[in-house]
């Protein structure tokens, strides 16, 4: 066995009633680490799964090396239905051989996004410097290309008032996209985000860009009191449509409103519940892969 390598061990049928002692026994064995291999349902809209109660569970265990015998025979005499298989796992460090894969690449018009790790090429006009940590949105998903799209084109639509705008980014992520819009011309450029970890990693990207004058409150969407001339929600439909209320709160009469997130089979029921009937008009729709984009007018 490897230096650079673990031992994952998968049980198979272990009773429900059994998960508890045999997890002690896993750790009194030497084990690392246990960790359950859950069913989900997930038929909400708002993507919030519920786990699927099972008689008979599965259970991943990591050791540093190989397990004694007595392991196994602990587990039998549990209970003798129990079924394990061995796999011996390279370790890595799987941060940084994502990183080797990121390289920079035109997210819209002049404008390119650059790890923050790298130098930016020489074609590259206008350079977003982005260290995506654990938050969501470095430029490379369907819904953060479509909403770029969405806040180039507002930008070159607005360019005489631009910079009177405002604009509030909810779920903001890397903040991404307030630096493009920012980068654009909007004037005042706000972003909220529900995550502790991505704020963090939104401001810290917000510094590397040297953009201070975007705004990342602490505050959520509830607590929001000003309204904006655009409002800017890349976020899964079902919480969308939950969220409509408070977005529309926020949203200046005549303001544009961004959606991206909307998975394309679900699209039918989103229109109806979000935008049919709500006094938005739709200025233009996108797909991409398997995800539709709407901006709207109110």
């Amino acid at each position: 066995m490897s230096e650079n390598s673990y031992i994952r061990v998968r049980l198979s049928q272990v009773p429900a009633d059994l998960e508890d002692i045999i997890t002690t026994h896993c750790f009194e064995s030497g084990a690392t680490g246990v960790s359950e291999a859950l069913i989900f349902s997930q038929t909400d809209l708002a993507y919030e799964p519920t786990i699927v109660q099972v008689h008979n569970h599965e259970l991943d265990v990591f050791f540093q090396e190989n397990p004694e015998q007595t392991f196994f025979d602990g587990l039998l005499g549990l209970n003798k239905s129990i079924k394990w298989t061995l796999f011996e796992e390279v370790n890595k460090d799987w941060l940084a051989e994502w990183k080797k894969g990121f390289k920079p690449f035109k997210l819209v018009g002049d404008y390119w996004v650059v790890p923050s790790w790298l130098t930016a090429p020489e074609e590259c006009k206008y350079p977003i410097s982005i260290d995506p940590g654990m938050a969501f949105g470095t430029g490379t998903h369907a819904t953060t290309q479509m909403m770029a799209f969405f806040i180039n084109k507002l930008a070159e639509k607005n360019k005489a008032k631009l910079a009177d705008m405002s604009m509030l980014d909810v779920g903001t992520g890397t903040a991404i996209l307030a630096i493009l819009a920012q980068m654009s011309g909007v004037g005042t450029v706000t972003c909220i985000e529900i995550d502790p970890e991505a704020r963090r990693v939104a401001r810290e990207n917000i510094k590397l860009n040297k953009l201070d004058q975007i705004l990342l409150p602490e505050a959520q969407l509830e607590e929001i009191r000003e309204q904006y001339d655009v409002v800017v929600a890349n976020i899964v439909d079902g919480v969308l449509i939950k969220l409509k209320k408070e977005l529309f709160r926020v949203l200046k009469p005549g303001g544009h409103m961004l959606l991206t997130g909307i998975l394309e089979e679900r699209d039918s029921f989103f229109f109806e519940k979000f935008i049919e009937g709500s006094g938005l008009t739709v200025v233009r729709r996108l797909e991409k892969d398997e995800w539709v984009g709407y901006w709207v007018q109110s």
